[in-house]
């Protein structure tokens, strides 16, 4: 949100920045931060940044890279709060390795698999009990 700034009587509408001359050489800015909303969870533990209210400290954890293997049919990998540079979840090789046609039923799609195991059909008669598997 730029401000109305005053310099020598003169008034600057709109102004979101200064820049100031320093006597060693470069320039000093200065940046409106009424309606910086930072906050120390936002920030990388280690860094600094300025906002509405001043100086803020970092608080938050940077996890680097993350990842998990997923071997059961509930299982989660749980991701830490904070930052991560990224990473992979993937399910076991073990698991992958059992995701084949010929162990799904047939009709059914397993993972982007579809079955092929055909299932023998059983019937009984009812007069004598008898059961056949065809």
């Amino acid at each position: 949100m730029a401000q109305n700034v005053i310099i020598n009587g003169v008034t600057y509408s709109a102004v979101p920045e200064v820049d100031i001359p320093k006597s060693g050489g470069g320039t000093a800015k200065f940046y409106d931060t009424a309606s910086a909303d930072l906050t120390g969870a936002d920030l990388l533990t280690g860094k600094t940044a300025f906002g509405a209210s001043g100086s803020v400290s970092g608080s938050m954890a940077n996890n680097g890279s993350t990842s998990g293997t997923i071997s059961t049919k509930a299982g989660t990998v749980t991701i830490p709060a904070g930052y991560t540079t990224g990473g992979t979840v993937s399910i076991s090789s073990t698991e992958q390795s059992k995701i084949i046609a010929s162990n799904i039923k047939s009709g059914v799609t397993l993972l982007g698999v579809a079955g092929s195991l055909a299932l023998p059909s059983i019937s009984q008669d009812s007069s004598t009990k008898i059961l056949t598997i065809s």
